[in-house]
């Protein structure tokens, strides 16, 4: 039952951070600007999510995570119901920077409480199906958002978003556990600082948070210029991008169910190449003139070999920190999304300047690299810290 209703927290985060995606042109429309102000919603969200990081993995470890993860729920609710009744660009601007601090309070917090919940034979599996709800979100938000945006309009969207994510602040204020009679103090700064330190003495810290920033860069950079990539071409619109973007969550989930499988015949090492040379291969193939399906299947192999990888550096993360997790995995989810941050910043130059297909090559070269080194530089077994 912890899995599930973490797994439903999970969800509603993921919708929120992907939801936009398809969307950018319906709104640059709508508002009368320029699809490359609009994808800067989609940093709004990220940066905001991996900056308040370093505050929240604290106070989850100190105040207790579920606590953490239900109020971060309910918050988010509001910040998309505020987002779908955003009368102009600044005010949707604000929402999406409130809405990425409480989703920065669901997913790592969860992910850390299932690193106190299940023991680590069986971690991975555990995480691979809160993964999947994840998923199961992102696929909801890009595909299933970008195809009733076409009746419903992007302000229904967020709303749908919105009802969804309240029935998960309602089961998590029902079902995950109380505090339990912790201190109601603020956590303190030292203390704070000394978990930090904690993690950062391992030195499979610093490998695990620069992979995943790269990951977040090369990979999630790209995603909110899919719809006018398909829109220049003549490929498609608003329910193309959102079935190609969605491929990425099928790809994953594919992953999810096939994980137990994986484990029997395959290390964490050999995991790790594999799915960086998938995913390099993907993507290399997003930025070709081709039609929507085939940029789809693509998206698919891109999200299994993504999650091959990144999974596999999860649960790395989980052993750094044993008594710091929530703080181990804020600066996780730091390092993920500041790349996911400055990703479409980066994309957003390179695009103009080099084209789609160099612009994509080059992010493939990158998680190729990545998936190599991760393997050779976490290829022990996974260490323990204090």
């Amino acid at each position: 039952m912890l899995l599930f209703i973490l797994s439903l927290c999970g969800f509603s985060g993921a919708l929120a951070t992907r939801l936009l995606d398809p969307l950018i042109t319906t709104i640059a429309s709508d508002f009368a600007t320029s699809v490359g102000v609009v994808a800067i919603l989609s940093s709004a969200f990220a940066l905001p999510f991996g900056l308040s990081q370093p505050f929240l993995g604290p106070t989850g470890d100190a105040f207790g995570k579920a606590l953490v993860v239900k109020v971060a729920v309910a918050t988010l609710a509001l910040c998309l119901l505020a987002s779908a009744l955003a009368p102009d660009l600044t005010v949707l601007f604000i929402t999406r920077v409130l809405g990425g601090i409480a989703a920065g309070g669901i997913m790592p917090v969860c992910m850390a409480m299932i690193g106190d919940s299940f023991p680590l034979a069986v971690r991975q599996v555990a995480m691979s199906r809160y993964i999947g709800a994840t998923l199961i979100g992102q696929i909801v938000g890009v595909s299933i958002g970008g195809m009733i945006a076409e009746w419903i309009g992007w302000r229904g969207v967020f709303g749908c978003a919105a009802v969804l994510t309240v029935i998960a602040a309602g089961a998590a204020m029902m079902m995950l556990p109380k505090p339990n009679g912790q201190r109601a103090a603020p956590p303190s700064l030292a203390e704070a600082v000394d978990r930090y330190r904690m993690v950062l003495r391992n030195p499979r810290s610093f490998v695990c948070f620069s992979i995943v920033f790269l990951e977040g860069l090369a990979i999630y950079g790209i995603m909110p210029y899919i719809g006018e990539l398909l829109r220049s071409r003549g490929a498609g619109g608003l329910r193309e991008a959102g079935f190609v973007i969605g491929g990425l969550g099928i790809g994953g989930l594919l992953y999810a169910f096939v994980v137990p499988l994986i484990l029997r015949f395959a290390k964490r090492p050999a995991m790790m190449v594999a799915g960086g040379s998938i995913a390099a291969m993907a993507l290399a193939t997003v930025g070709l003139d081709v039609s929507w399906a085939t940029q789809m299947a693509s998206m698919v192999g891109l999200g299994f070999g993504f999650f091959l990888l990144h999974n596999s550096v999860q649960t790395e993360v989980t052993e750094l920190a044993p008594s710091a997790r929530a703080s181990a995995f804020s600066l996780h989810a730091f390092s993920f999304f500041m790349g996911q941050a400055i990703g479409p910043i980066a994309y957003g130059a390179a695009l103009p300047m080099f084209g789609a297909a160099a612009s994509s090559a080059g992010g493939a070269v990158i998680l190729a690299v990545t998936g190599v080194a991760a393997s050779k530089l976490l290829g022990s077994p996974l260490g323990r810290s204090a």
